[in-house]
């Protein structure tokens, strides 16, 4: 039998040396770093409306409209989910007795502009009842791979802080955060924030004025951003404008999964003669009108008992990340 010489490529056999294998490049970090939009989100385990600590919540709490039905309530946010989670990931914070509001993540922001050092800065809250959720936040948050940071001064979060592109930022202050926050942004973490000043009781974030569609358009309230702000705006956006009553029926607390605008909106259970009827069909008509023109969908939910606790669609969900 012919023999059969084999060819060693063992480490420290042959005369080959070993080839040093390259070392790989981490590139998803953080879930940031997905191509694909990523959330946060907090199952309302323990929602309560013990503390009204915003104006619509005293307003139903005056007309004896206040008190959540639970199971409505867990309808509403599984029907929210399913749809956001469809076309996207979904983490979910811990459910903490105690924290009555938590379901609403306002607990943190994150920064996309610093792209090494992946940064979040969580909450120092104003409102009563809602110091706490920040915690939770945090230890989520850190342990996926992210330096969180709570500010000295008053701030509220991502409902607070909407990022356009690059280094820009919108930021609102006057109720719930303090002016201060902006300076400390700017000077720690290199940013641009045009100041929004909220001077409405019935909108106390900025959530309620201004909504960013993608990194060079926006949603924003002429009735009630001052002119010189709307002009530093202009510069920097192309604004689609929307009045009051639209943000008191929350045209700019919405939430875009890709191609998808989700919407609050009772319209669909209204009565023709029902006040709100019409308020709601200029609302969800001007959405429309601007979802043509940037080719988006709008899809309508229900929030009839998010709404008890002064809550819409933007206020579930907080995002990691902004793929559009």
């Amino acid at each position: 039998m012919a023999g059969i010489v084999i060819k060693n490529a063992g480490l420290g056999l042959g005369d080959k040396k070993p080839v040093k294998k390259k070392k790989l490049e981490v590139k998803y970090r953080t879930p940031s770093d997905s191509p694909f939009p990523v959330f946060v989100m907090c199952q309302p385990c323990y929602v309560e409306t013990d503390i009204a600590n915003n104006i619509w919540m005293k307003d139903a709490k005056k007309k004896g409209e206040i008190d959540i039905d639970r199971e409505r309530m867990m309808g509403e946010w599984w029907n929210f989910y399913r749809i956001v989670a469809a076309d996207s990931l979904v983490y979910l914070l811990p459910p903490t007795d105690g924290l009555q509001d938590q379901t609403y993540v306002n607990s943190f922001v994150y920064l996309p502009h610093i792209k090494n050092d992946p940064t979040i800065i969580l909450s120092n809250f104003t409102a009563p009842g809602r110091p706490g959720e920040e915690v939770v936040a945090d230890k989520l948050l850190t342990s996926m791979g992210y330096k969180c940071v709570k500010p000295p001064y008053k701030f509220e979060g991502f409902p607070e802080l909407k990022w356009l592109r690059d280094d820009i930022y919108f930021g609102g202050w006057g109720q719930r955060t303090d002016l201060e926050f902006y300076d400390w942004l700017e000077a720690k973490y290199g940013c641009k924030v045009i100041r929004i000043q909220e001077k409405d009781e019935y909108c106390y974030h900025l959530d309620c004025n201004l909504f960013v569609i993608d990194n060079d358009n926006v949603i924003a309230c002429n009735e009630t951003i001052d002119k010189a702000t709307w002009k530093e705006i202009e510069k920097v956006a192309n604004v689609f404008p929307v009045t009051d009553d639209d943000c008191y029926e929350d045209i700019c607390n919405i939430v875009r999964v890709q191609e998808l605008l989700v919407v609050a909106s009772d319209i669909q259970f209204l009565k023709k003669s029902d006040p709100l009827y019409n308020l709601q069909l200029h609302k969800n008509n001007r959405l429309e009108e601007i979802c043509l023109k940037m080719g988006l969908e709008m899809c309508l939910i229900q929030m009839s008992e998010n709404a008890k606790s002064g809550a819409a669609t933007s206020c579930l969900c907080t995002p990691l990340n902004h793929i559009y």
